[in-house]
């Protein structure tokens, strides 16, 4: 291990020392479970120095970044617990078929291959294509676990579901009309995404053993051994409940049957499928990063399983008190905690005394508010 990152790491440990750990895990076993809090409700503050989602980083930049990130944030007694995320990019799982990256800006997308329904008949199977991204993020992971020697966990990679993995192959207008012209095709083609979902998530889980973190969503929270696979479906914002019914839900109880469960995520409102995806066996939770609890539990999503959600600070209390008030399963980020200039986060390096005492104190308040009393 390197001099800097092991004393890093060294600072990291001593930030959150397995004390803290442990509470943490337990209280997110708790949630997860089924279990009321004994004392909170677990809840993770949103990243301090950058973007999970949006960042694109060499494997060595990204060692660096998330160690720093750790450190800057390890003052703040959230649930946090210190795991690196590979990143985020659309052409992951396209790039098994084959289709080139493309990249526009800060935005990871990949060529269409498939321009008619008969050209689902050619489509090579999925593979670990050497050089690809999915490839290079199992080379970041393998990065990581040996600069770290194993003592920081590793979460799985953004991982795509079927339909948008299709859509990013052919178009989701395509895709849609498929489903209505020629149903056969459509179910072969979400048939092999399905098939190159589960194998890149096999790869992953393989590679990194115990160290394997289990969620992408969101890549800072944590989840518990054994509650299957995460997977984004974007794309259930454009649906119907029918059109969910017939077309997507078959491949998600497919995902859910052999992984032993499913956290699904959408971004927008996609309030329109949640009862459909409520009851699909073996899905566990649902992750919305634009919705509130309360448009949740509004659009039919049972208390009975996990919300994952995104809350700016300022509504803490709603947010728990809706949790009490209705027994709530919930995993939580807040929003709104670190100072902002210029429309900005300010780096903690720059912070004053006041902006750091200022940020404990709100804190210190929201952990109050997650009491389970």
């Amino acid at each position: 291990m390197k001099a800097w990152v092991r004393e890093k790491l060294k600072r990291v440990n001593e930030l959150y020392p397995e004390e803290r750990l442990e509470k943490s895990r337990a209280r997110w076993s708790a949630a997860w479970a089924g279990e009321q809090p004994k004392d909170r409700y677990p809840y993770v503050f949103v990243p301090l120095t950058f973007n999970y989602y949006n960042a694109v980083m060499s494997k060595e930049d990204g060692l660096g970044a998330y160690l720093d990130e750790w450190i800057y944030r390890g003052f703040v007694q959230d649930d946090f617990i210190p795991a690196f995320f590979p990143g985020c990019k659309q052409s992951a799982i396209p790039s098994m078929f084959g289709a080139r990256e493309i990249v526009l800006g800060s935005d990871y997308t990949c060529e269409r291959i498939l321009g008619a329904p008969a050209d689902i008949d050619s489509l090579r199977p999925p593979s670990l294509i050497p050089g690809s991204p999915a490839c290079q993020w199992l080379e970041m992971e393998r990065y990581y676990l040996d600069e770290c020697e194993g003592e920081a966990p590793i979460h799985v990679c953004d991982m795509q579901g079927p339909m948008d993995v299709c859509g990013q192959l052919w178009g989701y207008e395509n895709l849609f009309l498929c489903a209505y012209d020629d149903e056969e095709r459509y179910h072969r083609l979400m048939g092999l995404a399905t098939d190159a979902f589960c194998a890149l998530w096999g790869a992953q889980a393989e590679l990194l053993g115990e160290n394997f973190v289990g969620t992408h969503l969101f890549g800072w929270d944590w989840v518990p051994q054994g509650n299957g696979a995460s997977l984004s479906a974007d794309s259930m914002a454009m649906m119907s409940a029918d059109f969910f019914d017939e077309y997507y839900a078959p491949h998600l109880k497919k995902i859910a049957g052999l992984f032993g469960g499913l956290s699904v995520h959408s971004c927008g409102n996609f309030g329109a499928v949640l009862k459909s995806l409520n009851g699909i066996e073996g899905v566990k939770a649902v992750n919305a990063s634009q919705m509130t609890v309360g448009e949740l539990l509004a659009a039919g999503w049972g208390a009975d399983k996990m919300m994952i959600l995104q809350e700016d600070a300022g509504r803490a209390e709603e947010v728990f008190s809706l949790a009490r008030e209705n027994r709530l399963r919930l995993d939580v980020t807040f929003t709104g905690l670190w100072p902002i200039g210029n429309g900005a986060t300010i780096h903690p390096s720059a912070w004053t005394p006041a902006m750091r005492a200022a940020v404990a104190e709100k804190a210190a308040k929201i952990g109050e508010l997650a009491a389970a009393g």
